[in-house]
């Protein structure tokens, strides 16, 4: 079951905890009580598996999956987290804010959902990394088979991101308020060509250089959401680091491109075979690791 199915299928009401106690620490970081109760809920609702223990023990993985990877220097690309929970919106039939809406009435934040999208895409990332030639040569072997038969079809698109700056540690109120004024601004936006002169009439905006990227090097959830933007669009706005973000679609054009199949073929790749060498290296670092439980 996906996850949007799951969230469509189950949608439990539990109340958010508000205590900020220690419930356990992993090599020296801590996970509260109330992470551990948000995550109970996200589970509840996504109709997994819901008890106290395993949604600790959840967090705990998510924990070393991310410290790990910070080892090799990886982390997950904030775009692709809010493009995944945009495309798990978007399966609901609702918007963003629309689903957010809807999961915080059954007490679970935007932000607990974001953390586990967070922690599966960094660890996906790190595993292709790590059993890199296992998955190189499967590879091989699927681009063999595809040879002749594979759609290499691509769209290629510029595009331009286009940001309403937030401060560190932003308030909702704050949030909220910018997110209102990229709104307003999304009817308005002139295009591409245009975009630095309307943004230099705007509070704090940012229009960043055009960058030109394939479909078949983005994730499908991307590919998606750009699909439905018009050229001279912009995506709905969406939450990053910096701020409130919007894509804009200067223009795209189809091209003939191997990594869509080369993709598709490394998808192949991480088959069983992998997930349990992934599933041994987690146990691994499970077992190096210094976790205390709070009772």
């Amino acid at each position: 079951m996906t996850v949007a199915a799951a969230f469509a299928a189950a949608l439990s009401c539990v109340a958010p905890a508000s205590a900020q106690s220690i419930a356990v620490v992993v090599n020296g970081q801590p996970i509260l009580t109330s992470e551990v109760q948000a995550r109970l809920a996200l589970m509840k609702l996504s109709g997994g598996k819901a008890s106290v223990e395993a949604a600790r023990d959840e967090l705990i993985e998510d924990k070393l999956k991310v410290t790990e990877a910070k080892r090799y220097g990886m982390a997950a690309d904030p775009a692709q987290v809010e493009a995944a929970y945009a495309s798990i919106a978007g399966r609901m039939k609702l918007t963003p804010q629309q689903f957010t809406q809807a999961i915080q009435q059954r007490g679970v934040s935007a932000q607990t959902l974001k953390d586990r999208i967070t922690a599966e895409l960094t660890w996906a990332q790190l595993v292709r990394r790590k059993f890199a030639a296992q998955i190189a040569a499967r590879e091989q072997d699927y681009i063999g088979q595809a040879a002749g038969k594979a759609d290499n079809k691509a769209i290629q698109y510029t595009l331009r991101q286009v940001v309403f700056v937030l401060p560190k540690g932003a308030s909702d109120a704050q949030v909220a308020q910018r997110r209102a004024e990229a709104i307003a601004a999304k009817s308005r936006f002139p295009g591409c060509d245009q975009a630095v002169a309307f943004a230099s009439k705007l509070r704090d905006v940012a229009v960043r250089d055009p960058v030109v990227r394939s479909s078949g090097a983005m994730g499908k959830e991307l590919n998606d959401i750009l699909a439905k933007v018009s050229i001279g669009g912009l995506t709905e706005p969406q939450r990053s680091d910096d701020g409130i973000e919007m894509i804009a679609v200067c223009a795209r054009k189809d091209i003939a491109d191997d990594s869509v199949f080369k993709q598709q073929a490394m998808d192949q790749a991480s088959g069983k075979q992998v997930e349990e060498q992934a599933k041994k290296y987690l146990e691994q670092i499970k077992s190096r690791a210094i976790i205390q439980v709070r009772r």
